[in-house]
């Protein structure tokens, strides 16, 4: 308990030895929301290649999930710089690495909640058999109208034209597409960062180039 609460009191200083500690507390207590958080904010700062995965563990485990992002922005910002993240790219998508979110990319950690399909566990106790029986044979049968479905849902097309919007787009959220196999999405925002940042025009055309012959393979 006195390392969880050193832990907590300097985020910045987790290192690979706390981790390995903090993955034993966690094979005994998986539902343990700080323990999770701890070891992503710890694979986060020693830049391991677990971090990824563990990101999308934490998520599935946080009750609130705000929480998991202020944790992950606490990174130096210049890990979200356009230049390091666009660093190598004539050799690599430099696939694989760490998602480097800032405090500015609320929306592109909720895309990657989405496209990544990170659901939250269910902490609920499941009824035996018995008891869904009973709940069911309790509970009065009605048989109500199908609703009215439209077409044409406005919300939808507002969810669905968020990408259109140039102030969203960022260098994080073309990895995160990148990095779930949504080329299409992910040239998509390249080219809109072309647009955004003209000055790293070659290194976005680059990376677009890159992802038309991952496509090809």
């Amino acid at each position: 308990m006195d390392n969880l609460t050193k832990h907590i009191q300097n985020l910045q200083q987790i290192s690979s030895k706390d981790v390995i500690e903090l993955d034993c507390l966690l094979q005994e207590f998986p539902y343990y929301q700080t323990a999770q958080l701890l070891i992503t904010k710890g694979l986060l700062n020693t830049d391991s290649i677990r971090y990824n995965r563990q990101l999308k563990k934490a998520a599935a485990y946080a009750i609130d999930r705000k929480q998991l992002f202020k944790l992950i922005i606490l990174k130096k910002a210049e890990k979200t710089t356009i230049s390091e993240i666009s660093k190598n790219t004539e050799d690599s998508l430099a696939m694989g690495q760490p998602l480097a979110f800032n405090n500015k990319e609320e929306y592109s950690f909720s895309e990657w909640l989405a496209v990544s399909k990170v659901e939250k566990i269910d902490r609920t106790p499941k009824p035996n058999t018995k008891q869904l029986i009973d709940n069911f044979i309790g509970k009065k049968i009605s048989i109500s109208k199908p609703k009215k479905t439209d077409f044409f849902k406005p919300i939808n097309v507002a969810k669905e034209s968020l990408i259109e919007n140039e102030s969203i787009v960022t260098p994080t959220l073309a990895k995160v597409y990148l990095e779930q196999g949504y080329y299409d999405k992910a040239i998509s925002a390249y080219t809109k960062l072309c647009l955004k940042y003209p000055e790293k025009n070659s290194l976005f055309a680059n990376q677009i180039k890159l992802i038309n012959k991952l496509k090809e393979k």
